[in-house]
């Protein structure tokens, strides 16, 4: 009798997909336990398999994103008492975000977004802390610690996003805790249509700093850059003052357009 082979049992995961994983570790710290499925949806091949020493050189990166905790939102921290702004412009060194069609990248584009909002947010009566002023790395721990510290703080991360489809294009705001919701919102209401883009909604995210944040926050895409007419427009300082004005706008819209009044103790 001829005698059968014995097939040899394959890995959980392909030589291919634990290149993948490494490749996209940095965007799923950045992203949280959401962007799991996307990171092990992939395709498994006989022909490339790992060894499982491999596999076991992932475990440590798998612990860092399965066991992050995740910082409560405290009492009293909410929409109607903030008076301090934690601005965030988005990468910075050497992360340079997302690569614009043409013209300058995210870190350097959220960069001067955050600059221009900070004069307009001060005259509103609002004290304001940027996480960077110059092109610099902070890491995403660094970034919230900033916020965490300031009991009466706010936190507004800002971004520019990037598809590989070159027609996707709007502006979007994401929160975590649902309190945060509000501000997100009011943000994007103001943001949305102002240079000719549109709103793609407000949506829950796992983000590292939203979901490290003890504060109300949330994290603002401006608009794609790897979208020809949105980067064209994105990449003009004119519109872009066009876009600060309204983010603060929007971030002073739950208290009238002005700083409350901070309530000193007797």
């Amino acid at each position: 009798m001829k005698t059968q082979k014995v097939p040899r049992p394959q890995s959980l995961l392909s030589a291919s997909a634990i290149m993948g994983f490494y490749r996209q570790f940095p965007k799923v710290l950045h992203g949280g336990l959401s962007s799991l499925n996307s990171l092990f949806v992939m395709p498994v091949r006989s022909t490339m398999i790992f060894s499982p020493s491999a596999l076991l050189r992932c475990l440590p990166l798998l612990a860092v994103l399965l066991l992050p905790g995740c910082a409560l939102f405290e009492e009293g921290a909410d929409l109607s008492n903030f008076h301090t702004v934690v601005l965030d412009p988005g990468h910075g060194g050497y992360d340079h975000g997302a690569h614009a069609f043409r013209g300058v990248d995210e870190k350097m584009l959220t960069l001067d977004v955050a600059k221009r909002v900070k004069p307009l947010l001060e005259v509103r009566g609002y004290r304001v802390i940027m996480t960077r002023t110059t092109d610099v790395f902070i890491p995403l721990g660094g970034r919230t610690s900033i916020s965490n510290s300031h009991p009466d703080a706010a936190f507004v991360s800002i971004h520019c996003n990037w598809a590989g489809r070159r027609s996707a294009n709007g502006v979007e705001a994401y929160y975590f805790n649902p309190h945060s919701a509000p501000l997100a919102r009011n943000i994007l209401g103001e943001v949305a249509s102002c240079y000719g883009s549109h709103s793609r909604g407000v949506k829950f995210a796992r983000y590292y700093v939203l979901h490290h944040n003890e504060r109300p926050a949330t994290l603002l895409e401006i608009g794609f850059i790897s979208n020809p007419q949105e980067d064209a427009s994105l990449q003009n300082p004119a519109v872009r003052q066009r876009i600060v004005e309204k983010i603060a706008q929007g971030i002073s819209k739950i208290h009238g357009g002005h700083a409350p009044v901070a309530v000193t103790g007797s």
